[in-house]
């Protein structure tokens, strides 16, 4: 029999697909899975809510095409994911200077550490134009839940200034969202 993993992506990420910009949608599904480890039909409902909440207010096409900014981001946490599905939703880094590389990366695994239902939705520019899911980090890498199948970002590849050379991974403090389901006090 096999040994369970650490790593809580025995369900898989659902995927996003290829001639859209849905992968905000999907990193809010994914996080929402990876947190509550909800059955498809769980997330097929909470894509439905998403469907519905985006048509209503004529925005589906919109994100359709061009993707989920990071402040249509927070209110989609807020109005449609709400604290029935994840109670507390920070953004840790919005409106603050963009930190160096090590001050983020210890921050998210300060979030992620050693605490269960917890995810991250991380924005990403440079090689990928893109929303994604961080299910753990460790010195080296981030390891990732993603819509489209993208499993790692090695720290050696990664900035939180200007993608150039080899640094490729632009990692956006401002446009990431610390999700957890741990009641504040």
């Amino acid at each position: 029999m096999p040994k369970p993993s650490n790593l809580q992506s025995e369900l898989p990420p659902f995927q996003q697909g290829g001639l859209d910009s849905l992968c905000g949608l999907y990193s809010v599904i994914n996080a929402e899975r990876f947190i509550n480890h909800s059955s498809d039909q769980e997330t097929q409902r909470l894509f439905d809510d998403l469907i519905h909440y985006l048509s209503r207010r004529r925005l589906l096409s919109k994100f359709l095409i061009g993707g989920i900014m990071h402040t249509e981001m927070l209110v989609i946490l807020h109005k449609v994911i709400g604290k029935k599905r994840i109670a507390n939703v920070s953004v840790p880094w919005r409106g603050v200077p963009n930190p160096d590389l090590t001050t983020f990366w210890k921050s998210m695994q300060a979030f992620l550490d050693g605490a269960p239902a917890r995810a991250i939705i991380l924005g990403l520019q440079g090689y990928h134009d893109h929303w994604t899911v961080i299910e753990k980090i460790t010195n080296r890498s981030i390891l990732l839940y993603d819509s489209a199948l993208i499993t790692r970002l090695p720290r050696s590849r990664c900035t939180t200034v200007y993608a150039t050379g080899k640094r490729w991974h632009l990692l956006l403090p401002a446009q990431t969202y610390f999700l957890s389901n741990e009641s504040v006090g």
